[in-house]
């Protein structure tokens, strides 16, 4: 019978008992010795997935902020927008300059252009 290259390192792993995983033997096994660079770039990208999730977060939690501070600010011009109408309106100065005891008076004719 033949043997398929490479399958002494497969029975290796076969015989490996949970007790191997558990102490650290089942890493000077021929097999997982041939994986090391795998095993090492599967960590590297966990580390970096981890990475970029955690960075992702923290973006759309200052994303979340911002709107909200935004929306704040908008309503807050358009409460100031509105009392500013408000207090220039003709009446509401008429009301200060008398209340102030300015003296003044609306004048009766309109003004004159001058061209």
């Amino acid at each position: 019978m033949s043997s398929i290259k490479g399958s002494e390192d497969y029975s290796d792993i076969k015989s490996s008992s949970l007790r191997d995983l558990l102490n650290g033997n089942i890493l000077t096994k021929k097999f997982i010795q041939k994986q090391y660079g795998l095993l090492i770039m599967a960590a590297v990208l966990a580390f970096v997935y981890v990475g970029n999730r955690y960075y992702c977060e923290t973006q759309m939690n200052k994303e979340n902020k911002l709107k909200r501070e935004l929306k704040d600010v908008k309503y807050e011009s358009l409460t100031l927008s509105a009392e500013l109408i408000q207090m220039s309106r003709r009446s509401h100065v008429l009301k200060l300059a008398n209340e102030k005891g300015l003296g003044l008076v609306e004048a009766t004719t309109p003004p004159i252009k001058l061209d």
